[in-house]
């Protein structure tokens, strides 16, 4: 049951969130090691808020920066998943049979030519 639940949620995760920008946490490591070795005074705080916060420095590498995670979210799916029961359910319909009445029409049904003149003549 509980690999079962796993095959149901694993895709669910990685491809329906952005949780697969957690894939890209390697080249984050990378590229602030590239910072650090180009100036040592940099820090892991002043990387991300370069990065993520603040301004980034004019070194010609916006398309690493780009590559950071959370940075571009590009990999975006939706998987509709469907789970069927085995059990089917079936519903009955429930007629009710009502006698049939004859119709009689009735007096007040009927239109009255004289009510629908709209013009009158004057009565002496």
């Amino acid at each position: 049951m509980k690999r079962a639940f796993l095959y149901v949620l694993f895709p669910i995760l990685f491809l329906n969130t952005s949780f697969s920008e957690v894939f890209k946490v390697p080249h984050l490591i990378s590229h602030f090691q590239q910072h650090h070795q180009q100036n040592s005074e940099v820090g892991i705080i002043d990387f991300l808020s370069m990065h993520y916060f603040g301004e980034d420095l004019n070194d010609n590498d916006d398309e690493e920066d780009m590559k950071l995670p959370f940075k571009k979210i590009s990999s975006q799916g939706h998987i509709s998943q469907a789970i069927s029961f085995s059990k089917v359910i079936q519903f009955k319909p429930h007629y009710i049979f009502l006698p049939d009445a004859p119709v009689k029409p009735e007096q007040h049904w009927l239109c009255n030519p004289a009510l629908e003149n709209l013009f009158r003549p004057p009565r002496v």
